[in-house]
Order: C-alpha cells, then structure tokens, then sequence
C-alpha cells in the first residue's frame, strides 16, 4: 500500500473513531498512530483540522442525545431478590434534564433566575450606595429626593 493511502486510512480511521468516542487518545490508538502524530497532522493539514473539528461536535451531538434520552426515557435498571434479577424500574434523570434545560434555555433555567449570588451582591451594594446618599443628603439638610426640600 502506498504511503499517501495508509495515511489517508488512518486519517480517516482516527475521524471514525474520533467521531464515536471524542477522545483523541484513544482514536489516535485505535488508528494505530502516536497521539503527537495526529495534532501534527491536524497543525499541518486545514482539512483534516476541520475534519477532526467537525469529528468532535459528532462525538459531543452523541453525548447530548445520550444525556436526553435518559433525562426524557429513563434507563431500565435491574432489581434483585437473593441475588437474582426480579425485575427492573426505570429510572430518569432529573439533573440531566435540568442541565440540558440550562444548556438551550439559559434565560430561562439558569441558576437563580435572579442571577444568583454575583447579582445578590450588586444589588446589596446598589442599595448600600442609595442609603449611604440618603443619609448624605439628609446631613446636607435636603430629604434626599433631589427635590430640595427638607422633610417636616
């Protein structure tokens, strides 16, 4: 087999692999090829870098169906009695769904709807300030309004 074929089928024999697993070890070993080999290959090669790009969303869109299915369909698990299956219950998974909900729909499921505890802050010291100018304006003899009245 010439050179330029077996690199061409271990290119693509990594992209297979690369795609069904997303780990560059392991289609770099199933390719038959040095982990350094495939990222010099990917610097040298344009196409081959968007091809393992590409390889790599594959891998993750995979994850994420995974993760929605058993978010959505649950996963039979096998209950025993004496040591012998006796049946199975489905079980789902609330945190996956929550994370995925989080993933496509942050505006809507993020943690804390109010911008948990970065915006508890900003607003702690929005108040802190608005206070600390009240109480300037009440020692200049103003109500703090900005009307310039004082309070009777």
């Amino acid at each position: 087999m010439a050179e330029s074929a077996l690199r061409t089928r271990k290119k693509r024999l990594f992209l297979k692999c690369l795609c069904e697993t997303g780990n560059v070890s392991e289609a770099a070993r199933k390719a038959r090829i040095a982990r350094s080999h495939a990222y010099q290959l990917r610097r040298q090669d344009p196409d081959f870098a968007r091809s393992w790009d590409e390889a790599l969303d594959i891998a993750v869109d995979l994850l994420e169906a995974e993760a929605r299915s058993r978010a959505v369909d649950g996963v039979e698990q096998p209950r025993f009695h004496q040591g012998k299956i006796c049946g199975t219950v489905r079980k789902y998974s609330d945190s996956l769904l929550m994370f995925l909900l989080r993933a496509h729909r942050p505006e809507t499921f993020r943690e804390g709807r109010d911008g948990g505890a970065e915006d508890l802050e900003r607003r702690f010291e929005d108040a802190r300030q608005k206070l600390a100018d009240r109480f300037e304006a009440v020692a200049r003899g103003s109500d703090g309004t900005g009307t310039g009245t004082d309070p009777e």
